[in-house]
């Protein structure tokens, strides 16, 4: 009897991992020695031979089924997890652009490096206000499986006593995905113009300072 039961619970739950198929196959086998050897005292043979089959067909088809239930899931997981990297990284390249423009209006009208937007009391003579980026977003580390490059451009002429010396006319932040069809699909790229675009796949041009006109932007 409970051979039977782990037998036909093992059909639909592929094997209860593993240890219920085997447990049953075993007490079914057990009961079929013992009643051949004591048909007196134990019965149940038909019963054992069920739960025995129902075991052994648990196991057989249980690496079929995982097979094809990961060839279903795997990619789906895949294309979430991208989404999900792609989202992230606009996301914060449309925040380091929010940056940039409110940190221009502190600095004169020019934009700076990543690095003076987390201290901007550093650059910015005289500033005492709060930082305009956080630390994180201004790394050079890989985030949500995207690896970024900040493009500066020249600086302004003339350069003020009243502004930040590393000040900048224009920028371009490139994000590319570290692993090509895994963490990402595509490249992005957000400039001083406020513009974020995407480049159809993970191969980008030169940068200099601006997103070139082979970006797409956003719909």
């Amino acid at each position: 009897m409970a051979s039977l039961v782990l037998g036909l619970v093992s059909l639909p739950t592929l094997g209860c991992l593993g240890i219920g198929a085997i447990t049953g196959g075993v007490l079914g086998v057990v009961a079929l020695v013992r009643a051949s050897r004591q048909p007196e005292e134990y019965g149940g043979q038909t019963l054992a031979v069920i739960g025995v089959v129902a075991s052994a067909v648990s196991i057989l088809i249980a690496p079929f089924v995982v097979g094809v239930g990961a060839a279903i899931l795997i990619p789906s997981l895949l294309r979430a997890r991208v989404s999900a990297n792609e989202a992230a990284t606009i996301g914060d390249l449309r925040s380091i652009v929010s940056a940039q423009h409110a940190y221009a209006i502190e600095n004169g009208g020019h934009f700076d490096t990543l690095e003076c937007l987390t201290r901007p009391g550093e650059c910015i003579p005289g500033f005492e206000g709060p930082e305009f980026l956080s630390s994180e977003l201004a790394s050079a580390l890989p985030r949500s499986g995207y690896d970024r490059t900040f493009h500066p451009g020249s600086a302004p002429e003339p350069l003020g006593a009243d502004v930040s010396p590393s000040s900048i006319t224009r920028f371009a932040v490139v994000a590319t995905p570290r692993v090509a069809g895994q963490t990402g699909v595509r490249a992005f790229c957000a400039d001083a113009t406020g513009l974020v675009c995407y480049f159809p796949d993970e191969d980008v041009p030169s940068i200099a300072a601006a997103c070139p006109d082979s970006c797409r932007p956003f719909s």
